[in-house]
């Protein structure tokens, strides 16, 4: 039997442990850079040209002091974020599970599969010892905006900008793949883009037709 004296300690305790299991289940996201960095050991970051890109549309390099604006740097999942990512979408999308429809905010989300407080710190002092100005770490913690030149992406990335001359309109784009120093790898993965061509679309319009609501029938006109 339970004293009623002991009765709030028992339920400080109870929360306690409600605490420790919510923290166990959704600890903070670990640390991955973890070598010092060193710009002579670096990795490439393959899969970044555009078809476009190409030597019969080359129209040379960009001036080195043009102005990128908000270019996004990705930031990958670990392994095992991946892996629980997985299984939690599993679970949302199973009637019966705890976590069915239990939809994340993009702070939650970015709380448990984004990269670490400490490990974006790392990522935004690397890019402003080069020069460049962080706008703002996006929501879900899965791209760093940054601006800079032309110039500094080069000496940065080692990778150049080009223009492109694409169905009478010039574009600018990198002309080969970026490379990062190796320690930041497990955190960094890729670009959201380098280059300003615009997303072709591969919809076509075969005529018009007539909805009726009441048969769910489609009648070409």
């Amino acid at each position: 039997m339970i004293n009623s004296r002991s009765l709030p300690l028992c339920v400080l305790a109870s929360v306690f442990l409600c605490t420790v299991a919510s923290q166990a289940q959704h600890a903070a996201p670990a640390v991955r850079i973890v070598n010092a960095i060193d710009e002579s050991q670096r990795l490439t970051l393959t899969h970044t040209v555009s078809p476009l890109a190409n030597a019969a549309n080359d129209r040379g390099p960009a001036p080195d002091g043009m102005q990128l604006d908000r270019m996004q740097l990705v930031l990958q999942r670990s392994p095992d974020q991946e892996t629980a990512l997985r299984q939690l979408v599993a679970q949302m999308h199973s009637p019966g599970s705890p976590n069915y429809h239990q939809w994340l905010t993009p702070e939650q989300f970015g709380a448990q599969f984004g990269s670490s407080d400490q490990d974006i710190a790392t990522v935004e002092s690397w890019l402003g010892s080069h020069g460049f100005v962080v706008s703002k770490v996006n929501p879900g913690r899965g791209s760093i905006e940054f601006s800079g030149s032309v110039a500094q992406l080069r000496d940065t990335f080692h990778t150049q900008i080009h223009k492109y001359a694409v169905n009478g309109e010039t574009h600018y784009a990198n002309s080969n793949d970026p490379q990062i120093p190796a320690a930041l790898a497990p955190v960094i993965g890729g670009f959201a883009s380098l280059n300003n061509f615009r997303p072709r679309s591969y919809l076509q319009k075969l005529g018009k037709a007539s909805f009726d609501p009441t048969t769910h029938q489609v009648t070409p006109s």
